[in-house]
């Protein structure tokens, strides 16, 4: 196989061609292990960074919004520290450029007091919506005038509630870098196979319908099994009604990322299988009922460099894949974790 390339195995689906993911620069390896900004890498030396999301807005940028929390915190601090940045690019591998937050992780005045992560971007109607992750903790946490917010040590003490109250929100701008007002009551709650908690909303637009993807611990499982399950929506702020059966359920799964693909006219979704070295790919002809593509295999987690080699990070999570106008994926955006390390990563990927 050509150093260049490598095959991801993704034969196709529904007449879809087979999709190659590029060899990274061995720049772009320096960039991540240097912390530094540079072509296929938004990193901080100062926080942690995660979870990107992307769209091409109307300027004829790239903007995303990604996760990010003080190092200060290490890496736990997802939980209670995360906090949404903005960040532009001429093209989609970048450099980015991080202007600055747009969604804070504190809202006392709010039901989402703690945290803001996992954020997903969909642009209806020429309103962008951000949906992400917050803590509803106010059946846990009780705060007053003097002390709002929970302590760094009720928050360490109570770690298990706030794992409980994670719930989705959305917040909404005209601008690609805000202001944007949060929706003053949680998108979505569990519900139906959920357990207790719900989080890592995946939202697409098409044909006048909002399709959101959920994670939730199963009820059916005694033991934490993850699964993934559609809600749908006429509205961006809901309500989403919830089809309660997970798109897939023999493995467990999160960090699901949707886009419709018009050429071929389903619907198109990369997840992360937990415990194992891959993602993998699913379609729906309606985004309400999933089947494994063929094949399911879409790559594994890890890259090859330009030398030949192959970079295998301790972590490949959080996929997002950007398709251009007719549905053809072309970036592929994943969190990557090594040691202390941590950046989010866009592979050139073509069919």
């Amino acid at each position: 196989m050509h150093k260049n390339h490598i095959l991801s195995d993704m034969t196709g689906h529904a007449g879809a061609p087979s999709v190659n993911a590029r060899a990274l620069p061995l720049e772009a390896h320096q960039s991540f292990l240097k912390q530094q900004v540079g072509p296929h890498v938004l990193s901080d030396e100062n926080y942690f960074v995660w979870c990107v999301t992307a769209m091409r807005w109307t300027d004829g940028k790239i903007h995303a919004y990604y996760s990010r929390w003080p190092k200060k915190y290490a890496w736990r601090g997802w939980r209670t520290r995360s906090e949404i940045a903005h960040a532009v690019a001429d093209s989609p591998e970048g450099p980015f450029h991080t202007t600055g937050t747009v969604i804070s992780c504190r809202n006392p005045d709010g039901w989402d007091a703690l945290n803001a992560h996992t954020p997903s971007v969909c642009v209806v109607n020429g309103k962008i919506h951000i949906y992400f992750v917050a803590n509803q903790i106010g059946d846990y946490y009780k705060g007053t005038p003097e002390q709002p917010l929970p302590s760094d040590e009720w928050l360490n003490d109570n770690m298990r509630c706030v794992h409980l109250s994670q719930r989705i929100a959305v917040a909404v701008a005209v601008n690609p870098e805000g202001p944007f007002v949060r929706h003053d009551k949680p998108l979505f709650t569990p519900r139906g196979r959920f357990k207790d908690v719900v989080c890592n909303p995946a939202v697409v637009q098409h044909d006048g319908k909002c399709i959101m993807i959920v994670k939730g611990d199963d009820a059916r499982h005694e033991q934490p099994f993850r699964i993934q399950c559609v809600a749908t929506a006429d509205n961006p702020l809901g309500p989403f009604e919830q089809v309660d059966l997970p798109i897939l359920d023999d493995v467990s799964t999160e960090d699901a990322c949707i886009w419709y693909d018009s050429k071929r006219r389903c619907f198109r979704c990369v997840v992360h299988v937990l415990d194992e070295p891959r993602l993998v790919e699913l379609v729906s002809d309606n985004g309400r009922d999933w089947r494994k593509a063929e094949p399911f295999f879409f790559m594994r987690k890890e890259f090859p460099l330009s030398d030949g080699s192959i970079w295998k990070p301790d972590r490949v999570e959080r996929p997002f894949v950007l398709a251009d106008e007719n549905g053809d994926p072309q970036w592929l955006y994943v969190g990557v974790k090594q040691g202390d390390l941590s950046a989010n990563v866009a592979v050139r990927i073509t069919c």
